[in-house]
């Protein structure tokens, strides 16, 4: 038993090339889609200064603060000595008084 002739007629191919032009179309304009949602080296080298610079900028910030934190630490540490001398200093000096008169005394 041979099977029938199953070349497909004129109208079969027509209809097949019409389905493969739109599938490719549909299949382009997908591509162009994800092509415009792309970023140009261009654009992303440019992107990727900007974020340099900005964290350049943020790393000369960050030094700033530790620069000013660091000066006000020394001044704190000065004014406590100050503070500590203006404590210490009259209690010495009223003892050496005491002593020094209690010393004329004799």
């Amino acid at each position: 038993m041979t099977a029938p002739n199953q070349d497909p007629t004129p109208w079969e191919l027509l209809r097949a090339m019409q389905q493969m032009r739109d599938d490719l179309r549909a299949d382009f304009a997908e591509l162009g889609a994800r092509l415009a949602e792309m970023v140009t080296k261009i654009q992303y080298d440019a992107d990727r200064r900007t974020d340099e610079i900005r964290i350049k900028n943020i790393e000369d910030d960050v030094a700033d603060l530790g620069r000013v934190w660091e000066a006000e630490r020394a001044a704190a540490r000065g004014a406590r000595r100050l503070a500590l001398t203006a404590l210490v200093a009259p209690i010495v000096v009223g003892v050496a008084v005491a002593i020094l008169v209690s010393v004329l005394e004799l």
